[in-house]
């Protein structure tokens, strides 16, 4: 266990305080707010994506992981020849700092991942499919936000229901209960944000103390909102 477990472990903790602070009544609010902005985040953050294409910033964003993983290219493909320049782009993939199933999600999405092509060539199609991930997950992040800005206003109602004498016992019992179970989804939206900066050198650091914790990694390595986008 390292300072990152201990920053999950807190992370889940202080959402479990809240909950039986806010008590049971807020608290499933909470939640079911949470799922449904997540349901209908999914099923909206493609248009918002597309809008984003258009716009340019998955070309913005492309350029920028091109040019990150070219400046790892001894770290990423050391076993590429110094006069061929050639490499499969599956060999890069696994070199790259990235939960296995998305690994496997860009070697399935890449055209001959085993066949030997020019260097450059296979960083340029693995940085575009990169930049496909990265655009939907700030689509999807974003949406999330507006929907969750939208509910906002039902608060007040369930507020005056949670202080009648009745629940009050009960909603404190529970919201304890449904605090900590925020607190997991949010650890796991965190770390989906978290897989945007996977290329950037500067958080190297970063992802070798995910790799090297025991509670973090196994949040990062099967982070169920990535890998529901992706299947």
């Amino acid at each position: 266990m390292n300072w990152l477990d201990v920053a999950v472990l807190a992370l889940i903790g202080v959402f479990a305080i809240v909950g039986l602070s806010n008590g049971f009544i807020f608290s499933i609010f909470r939640l079911a707010s949470f799922f449904i902005s997540v349901f209908l985040s999914l099923k909206l953050y493609p248009l918002l994506a597309s809008f984003l294409v258009k716009i340019g910033l998955h070309e913005k964003i492309q350029a920028s992981i091109y040019r990150n993983l070219l400046g790892q290219a001894q770290t990423l493909a050391p076993e590429v020849d110094n006069q061929a320049k050639q490499v499969a782009a599956d060999s890069i993939i696994n070199h790259l700092k990235l939960p296995g199933f998305l690994k496997d999600t860009l070697v399935n999405k890449m055209p001959n991942p085993t066949e030997l092509v020019d260097f450059t060539e296979a960083v340029q199609n693995i940085s575009n499919e990169l930049a496909n991930i990265v655009i939907s997950v700030i689509s999807l992040i974003l949406i999330y936000i507006l929907i969750r800005i939208g509910l906002i206003f039902a608060r007040v109602i369930l507020r005056g229901v949670a202080k009648l004498p009745v629940f009050r016992q009960m909603d404190k019992i529970g919201g304890l209960a449904f605090g900590a179970v925020e607190g997991l989804l949010t650890v796991n939206i965190l770390f989906a944000v978290l897989m945007l900066f996977n290329s950037n050198p500067k958080f190297a650091d970063f992802f070798v103390a995910i790799e090297n914790s025991a509670i973090a990694s196994f949040f990062y390595q099967n982070n169920f909102i990535i890998n529901w986008m992706l299947n």
